[in-house]
């Protein structure tokens, strides 16, 4: 047998199980017969051969993983070689990223290299992602892993699907530890790993466009939401949605070219389903003669307003988030209703009045809009107009707020023509499948939608979602079906009514008062924090003029210590999270200076810019309060 139940692989399976009985009972290792029916499992071309160190090394069909005369030698060579880089290139240390915090290693094989950085680096973040089991089987059968299992902040992630261990890593915050994916390593399951690869690239260029978005409109968000204060105090949330379509479907209304399709069959639909509409596609709903039971607007540009701007819909139910853009409050609806807040001002008021329903946020707003349906309680969810992309080379429907602006302004030398042609082509489109197989334009941007709809269903798969829509990009987890199909169940129309009804009229109002004191801690806590951050100002002033005096360069162990007494309040405070939002904006403009300048200046500058995001906080709520 490849893997012998061995008194090693007792010892070594005892204490993996009591470091991780969770995972140690998945896997079977917590029980004698567990662990012979895990051993008698490994195929024979696994296999642990003696290295002429003595070491073992791993043979897995016939490709051996580690060196076959020295594999903790090699190992030794790979941390010190870790170690001194500060920066390289994609598979190396990213964007110079220091080892010293935490390590990711992808790929472990008998975890030579993790056994040695655990050693090495006791405090560090240490994961270890084995996507074969038998991997670690032989692993644990190899030899005494004491100095491993002692780690205290290690973390495995074995025989689990790419998605969930990127998930693990990003939502625990350790997305920014280097990854140490070694060819040799992950060679055996090479497919896993290059979802897993896949999967990360995707999340940088979310985070790229996160920050980006930040960057360019984080005064719009602040401002909105200090001129909406009002509205966050008065308007219930919805909370009280929650569940109110279950046994119910779900149409929801995205603004592709392929929406078209759809609208003449919405009044003949609205009988068999709820209807939410995102706000592009309110136009053509109301055109059809339909007014969805719900519309969707979370977005804070002005644009995102003139989607319903000259129109009203007192059937209609508005959900929207509290930065929107102020006239956004004006529309004519049945009830304005507030999901919570997405940025940490409406947060840190909510999280001391009332809770107003979390939503997903995926980048557009048809994620949100889907999110809302489960939140509906809506087993089934159909999709009309998720494109996506570009079928037919059409960027919108017939109609669009962006057509006709394309026309009104369209000229003798700027035809509508050229706009859509660069709406069109101007990301970079690059063809995909669609649902029946045939080749539809998408570019980086709408792929990351489509990515962020495959992880939902992932994660929710009592929500059943299909698309009448089949010419869109294919998002795995998707069905196709079609209006008649969805026009075959029961009518629905006055239960839906009647849900919405009552769920409207068991809203809760926030408490006007408790607004009144969040709001006043909300201030009190940013100039708290400005406090602290001048704190630091004057321990990095004293340091320079102390310089100046000595010319002593080495910044003294007394100066670090109190200016990490200083970021560690800042880093605990209740604040830090608003005033980050505007500090961050202003980050990405001055990033690349403060990463060139001396600790202590750029610590100084850190500390600068918090007190400016807390001076502009609280002015600009002090303006519009």
């Amino acid at each position: 047998m490849s893997c012998a139940l061995n008194e090693t692989l007792r010892d070594n399976c005892a204490s993996f199980s009591r470091r991780f009985p969770e995972l140690a009972h998945i896997i079977g290792l917590d029980s004698d017969n567990g662990i012979e029916a895990l051993a008698a499992m490994v195929p024979e071309d696994y296999r642990l051969v003696p290295a002429a160190s003595g070491d073992a090394t791993l043979s897995v069909r016939r490709t051996f993983l580690h060196s076959r005369y020295a594999p903790r030698r090699d190992a030794e060579r790979e941390l010190s070689a870790l170690s001194e880089m500060d920066s390289a290139a994609e598979g190396n240390i990213a964007d110079g990223r220091d080892i010293t915090a935490g390590c990711v290693f992808a790929g472990i094989g008998l975890a030579y290299l993790p056994e040695l950085f655990a050693a090495r680096f006791p405090h560090a973040a240490l994961i270890l992602v084995e996507p074969d089991l038998f991997i670690l089987a032989l692993l644990l059968a190899s030899r005494p892993l004491d100095t491993l299992f002692a780690h205290e902040g290690l973390v495995i992630l074995a025989g689990t699907r790419p998605r969930e261990v990127a998930s693990f890593i990003e939502s625990t915050g350790m997305d920014g530890l280097h990854i140490h994916e070694p060819p040799a390593l992950t060679a055996t399951t090479k497919p896993w790993f290059s979802e897993f690869a896949a999967i990360r690239k995707r999340n940088r260029e979310r985070r790229e466009i996160n920050a980006n978005t930040l960057r360019r409109f984080g005064d719009l968000w602040l401002s909105n939401m200090c001129k909406n204060l009002d509205r966050l105090r008065d308007l219930p949330g919805i909370s009280s949605f929650e569940g109110i379509l279950s046994g119910i479907p779900t149409l929801v209304l995205a603004a592709g070219p392929s929406l078209d399709r759809i609208l003449p069959e919405l009044p003949r639909l609205r009988e068999y389903c709820a209807i939410i509409a995102v706000d592009t596609a309110v136009r053509a709903c109301v055109r059809a003669g339909v007014e969805p039971d719900f519309i969707v607007l979370v977005d804070p540009q002005y644009w995102n307003w003139r989607h319903l701007d000259g129109l009203s819909c007192p059937e209609s139910v508005l959900i929207t988030e509290s930065a929107a853009w102020p006239a956004v409050f004006r529309f004519t609806a049945r009830a304005t209703c507030l999901c919570s807040s997405l940025f940490p001002l409406g947060k840190f008021l909510e999280s001391r009045t009332a809770c107003r329903g979390e939503l997903g946020a995926g980048g557009s707003v048809s994620t949100t809009a889907w999110d809302f349906a489960r939140h509906l309680g809506s087993e089934r969810i159909v999709m009309a107009g998720l494109d996506l992309g570009f079928p037919d080379r059409k960027t919108h429907f017939t109609g669009s707020i962006f057509e006709e602006r394309a026309h009104t302004a369209s000229g003798r030398l700027a035809p509508a023509e050229t706009a859509g042609y660069h709406a069109l082509y101007g990301a970079g489109p690059y063809p995909v499948s669609d649902y029946e197989g045939n080749p539809v334009l998408t570019d980086k941007r709408l792929i990351l939608y489509a990515w962020w709809f495959e992880s939902r269903l992932a994660s929710y798969p009592e929500n059943k979602t299909a698309t009448l829509t089949p010419e869109g990009v294919r998002i795995p987890g998707f069905s196709v079906t079609t209006a008649d199909e969805l026009a075959s169940g029961k009518k629905v129309r006055s239960l839906i009514e009647e849900r919405i009804s009552s769920a409207l009229s068991g809203a809760e109002i926030p408490d006007e008062a408790r607004f009144a004191s969040a709001l006043d801690e909300l201030k009190k806590a940013l100039a708290d924090i400005a406090r602290i951050a001048g704190d630091g100002i004057r321990e990095c002033d004293a340091w320079k003029r102390a310089q100046a005096r000595t010319g002593e360069k080495n910044v003294s162990y007394e100066t670090i210590k109190r200016l990490d007494r200083i970021d560690r309040l800042i880093l605990g405070h209740p604040a830090k999270e608003v005033a980050a939002m505007v500090f961050s904006a202003a980050l990405g403009a001055g990033g690349a200076e403060l990463r060139a300048a001396d600790p202590i200046t750029a610590s100084r500058n850190l500390y600068s810019l918090i007190i400016e995001a807390a001076k502009k906080n609280t002015s600009m709520m002090e303006k519009f309060a």
